[in-house]
């Protein structure tokens, strides 16, 4: 019996090495020497072609690389019955909200103006931006942590989410009716939702509207929350002062992209928080041998709600 990396978008042997530094590892495999089909009973996906996992008939778990799922469930002939997994873990939240407090603290301190008039060679010292209140836009592991950094570092912080929140300090807004009034006061709105039907463009021309002017937006849950042309006409407004993108909805991000050369949009290329390749390969090995002993595998999807 083996288990399949199928990965787009990233070095597959990085995780192969990982997973056998385990002894109880089976047989690894790379898409797509896939060997006999009928041996692949994990695979292991990332930004995957549709259709291909039912090439492997006696597959008993799909495993996403990272936290995020849309990929997998966007696939419509996906084989029935196979329980899917995602990554969660403590990593991907602290370097989440290590990101989003540096990205805060870049705006509000003029940092990459700063670097600019370096390479000028001019000397304009700004005012610090006082703004500090904060609206989270998704309050699951990365939000809540990302609200909690937050909050001991001095901010205001407000979350929106589908259902009611308890966390310390942070005002809950939920339900599709407080969606604009979550983000109503916020000096900035971070986006850390999960990608679902309902919430594709999210990021759209009513919510920035219903943003107060001059609001930043931090982008780093999903490229496809984003619908370009409102963010760029709510910049060329000046009704926001900027944005940090970190996901996109081509990535990597074409070179004729006008978000490169935008002087109003930072760019990272989707670095916000990286898997962790030996954790995320040991939580992977868990729940095989859990599938494998009759057992339910840990952080399982819920399709219905697509996470």
């Amino acid at each position: 019996m083996a288990i399949l990396i199928l990965l787009n978008q990233v070095d597959p042997t990085l995780l192969e090495s990982k997973l056998k530094q385990f002894d109880d590892c089976p047989e690894v495999r790379i898409y797509p020497d896939c060997g006999n089909k009928d041996d692949i009973e994990c695979v292991i996906v990332w930004k995957h072609d549709e259709g291909v996992l039912n090439d492997f008939p006696n597959l008993k778990l799909i495993a996403s690389y990272g936290a995020g799922v849309e990929n997998i469930l966007s696939d419509p002939s996906l084989p029935e019955g196979v329980p899917i997994t995602r990554f969660v873990d403590d990593t991907l939240s602290d370097q989440m909200a290590e990101f989003v407090l540096a990205a805060i603290l870049n705006h509000r301190l003029h940092l990459t103006y700063y670097r600019e008039q370096q390479a000028a060679s001019h000397w304009r010292p700004m005012d610090f931006l006082t703004g500090k209140n904060v609206t989270i836009l998704g309050l699951g592991e990365l939000g809540s942590t990302t609200a909690k950094l937050l909050d001991v570092n001095g901010y205001s912080v407000s979350g929106w989410s589908r259902s009611e929140k308890n966390i310390d300090n942070v005002k809950s807004y939920y339900g599709d009716d407080q969606l604009n009034a979550s983000v109503a006061g916020a000096d900035i709105v971070v986006c850390l939702l999960p990608l679902t039907p309902t919430t594709k463009h999210v990021l759209n021309a009513d919510l920035f509207a219903a943003m107060k002017k001059g609001a930043f937006l931090i982008n780093v849950g999903r490229g496809d929350h984003l619908k370009e042309d409102d963010l760029m006409n709510a910049l060329s407004s000046e009704h926001l002062s900027g944005a940090l993108l970190d996901v996109f909805a081509t990535e990597p991000l074409p070179t004729d992209h006008p978000f490169w050369r935008h002087p109003k949009i930072h760019v990272t290329p989707h670095i916000s928080s990286p898997t962790d390749k030996g954790r995320v390969a040991r939580q992977i090995l868990d729940n095989y041998n859990r599938i494998k002993s009759g057992a339910d595998p840990l952080n399982q999807v819920d399709p219905k709600r697509s996470y």
